[in-house]
């Protein structure tokens, strides 16, 4: 009996949780599921897109310059709203004092304005933007780190930003708006590689 009342408290919370995510804007229920949860890595948002329906909008593409980077889009109906995702990495290489810098990018396109859901992934950062470009297109840059699910503003202190830098907490989040569309960009700075 105990199994059952367990069972059904498990079954409940789950149904909460997934008509919760039915009532998200399409933008941001698309941000969520494909760039959050799946940490913008992109096999993990490949799978969750190709899951969800997405078709393959070209081959994967990759460049060298001016650094090397790959790229991979589909175009998927989300909520109602058609909508284009793309994954990839960005691999930047030392420049003088600078270390490598490596990522992983998600990138959400919406062909139609969503207030709503821009509202919502503004609010789901949880920081004060680094950056507000007014007009149209606006554009808002959110700087921040994560643990565990919780963001916060990135250090101020050199020490305590570059251990966040080595651990792999350090986030970006860009979000373009623009009267006939949006763009939300989530990437994830990547631990640096260790000397050999």
């Amino acid at each position: 009996m105990r199994r059952l009342g367990l069972a059904l408290i498990a079954t409940a919370i789950l149904t909460a949780e997934v008509d919760a995510q039915a009532h998200d804007p399409p933008l941001f229920a698309a941000f969520k599921a494909f760039c959050v949860d799946t940490g913008a890595h992109p096999d993990a948002v490949k799978a969750a897109v190709e899951a969800a329906g997405g078709k393959l909008l070209a081959p994967p593409g990759a460049t060298t310059f001016p650094f090397p980077m790959t790229v991979t889009s589909w175009d998927i109906t989300a909520g109602g709203a058609s909508l284009n995702v793309s994954a990839g990495t960005q691999q930047v290489p030392p420049v003088q004092n600078r270390a490598e810098e490596n990522s992983n990018q998600c990138v959400v396109k919406s062909f139609v304005n969503d207030d709503t859901g821009i509202q919502a992934i503004r609010n789901w950062a949880g920081v004060t933007p680094s950056l507000v470009l007014p007009g149209n297109p606006s554009i808002s840059h959110f700087d921040y780190q994560e643990q565990g699910s919780v963001r916060s503003k990135l250090p101020t202190a050199k020490v305590d930003y570059d251990k966040a830098k080595i651990e792999g907490r350090i986030w970006s989040l860009v979000v373009l708006q623009a009267q006939d569309g949006a763009t939300v960009q989530l990437v994830h700075y990547l631990a640096p590689p260790i000397p050999r």
